[in-house]
C-alpha cells in the first residue's frame, strides 16, 4: 500500500450514500471536507454516485483521481437496484480503492473517535480493563459493534430475539410477529430501528383499532395523530433501551454506550429523543453488579451524522501504520 495523502471517504449504508474529502490523511486531526449525502435509490450504481460526488467536488479539485476508502453495508450492497460485478464487490481490482471496511466497523470507528458526542450520563465507570465501548447505530437497521484497545468486533447487530417487560409490549411483538410475511422470530431490529418505526406505528394502529395510513418513518413523524405518535415512539424508546441493556451485559460492554444513527439524528432534532423512556429501560432491575455496571456506564449521543466517514478514513490511517510497523 503506498503512502498517501489526499483521499475520498466514502459511507454506503442501506439508504444512502456519503462522501467526503480529506486533504491530509496524515494531519494530526483528520478534517473530512465537501461531504455530500445521496440517496441511493437516485443512482444505478456506485459507479454512478462516485462520479456524482466527483462533478460536486469544488473546481480546483476536479478533474483528479483519489484513492478511496469505503465503509459499506456489506450484505445490502447489491439492495436498491445496485449491481456489482464479482471483482467490484470484492474491491479486489480496483486500485484506486485502497480500503475497506463494513459500514457498521466504520460507524464504530468514528464514535470512540468522534468530538461531537453529546453527553447524555457522565463517565463513573469502573477502571477495567475487560470492559468494551459499546456502539449501536440505529438507521435504516440496527447496528451493534463493541470496540476495544483498536480492534472493533463484529455481531450479527439487532438479529436476536425480542423479548418485552409488559403486557402491552408483548401484545405489540405478536402483533408485528402477525404482519410479517416471513414468519420467523420477531427480532430487535423490527422494533428499534428505522423498519422498526413502521412495524410499531402498524402495530399501535391495529392495537388501538384505527387504520394503517402511513408507510414511512417520516410520514409517521410528520403526520400520524399526537396519540398514536406518542404510543409509537415511546414504545421505540423502551424497546431500544432493552437493546442496549442486553448489548452492556452479553459483551461486557461497560467501558461506555455510543448511540446515534440517523433514526436518533431526526429524533434528536426534532427534540423527540425520550431520554428518560431510553435509560428507564437501559437500566433495569437487575443483579447488583450487573446494575452496578449499566448505571456508572457513560453515554453518549453522536451528534454527526457522517462519523461512518471518520472511521473509513481511519481505515487508512491504521493499514499505512501496520505497513510502516
Amino acid at each position: 500500500m503506498h503512502q498517501h495523502k489526499a483521499i475520498i471517504v466514502a459511507d454506503i449504508g442501506a439508504s444512502n450514500a456519503r462522501f467526503g474529502y480529506v486533504a491530509d490523511i496524515s494531519a494530526p486531526d483528520i478534517l473530512i471536507e465537501h461531504i455530500q449525502k445521496y440517496r441511493r435509490t437516485d443512482y444505478a450504481s456506485f459507479a454512478d454516485v462516485l462520479a456524482q460526488y466527483h462533478a460536486d467536488l469544488p473546481n480546483k479539485l476536479k478533474g483528479q483521481t483519489y484513492p478511496l476508502s469505503v465503509a459499506i453495508a456489506g450484505g445490502r450492497i447489491n439492495s436498491q437496484s445496485w449491481q456489482f460485478a464479482a471483482e467490484q464487490w470484492a474491491f479486489q481490482t480496483d486500485d484506486q480503492i485502497i480500503a475497506t471496511i463494513s459500514d457498521l466497523e466504520g460507524f464504530a470507528l468514528g464514535a470512540i473517535s468522534d468530538k461531537t458526542h453529546i453527553t447524555l450520563r457522565e463517565d463513573s465507570a469502573a477502571n477495567d480493563a475487560s470492559f468494551k465501548s459499546t456502539i449501536i447505530a440505529v438507521g435504516t437497521g440496527l447496528g451493534l459493534s463493541y470496540y476495544q484497545d483498536g480492534q472493533t468486533f463484529k455481531t450479527h447487530g439487532g438479529h436476536m430475539h425480542a423479548a418485552g417487560i409488559s403486557d402491552e409490549q408483548n401484545m405489540i411483538l405478536r402483533l408485528i410477529h402477525r404482519l410479517s410475511s416471513k414468519k420467523r422470530m420477531v427480532i430487535f431490529e423490527d422494533v428499534a430501528s428505522g423498519s422498526g418505526l413502521v412495524k410499531l406505528y402498524q402495530a399501535v394502529c391495529i392495537y388501538n383499532g384505527i387504520p394503517v395510513l402511513y408507510t414511512t418513518p417520516e410520514e409517521i413523524i410528520n403526520l400520524a395523530t399526537p396519540q398514536v405518535l406518542e404510543q409509537t415512539l415511546r414504545l421505540f424508546h423502551e424497546f431500544l433501551g432493552l437493546f442496549a441493556h442486553m448489548s452492556l451485559v452479553f459483551g461486557h460492554g461497560y467501558k461506555a454506550l455510543y448511540l446515534g444513527g440517523g433514526v436518533i439524528d431526526v429524533l434528536n432534532d426534532r427534540g423527540l429523543f425520550d431520554q428518560a423512556c431510553f435509560f428507564k429501560h437501559l437500566n433495569q432491575n437487575a443483579a447488583r453488579i450487573v446494575a452496578q455496571n449499566i448505571e456508572s456506564c457513560p453515554v453518549y449521543l453522536l451528534s454527526d451524522s457522517n462519523i461512518a466517514l471518520y472511521g473509513a478514513a481511519k481505515a487508512v490511517i491504521d493499514a499505512q501504520e501496520r505497513i510502516n510497523a
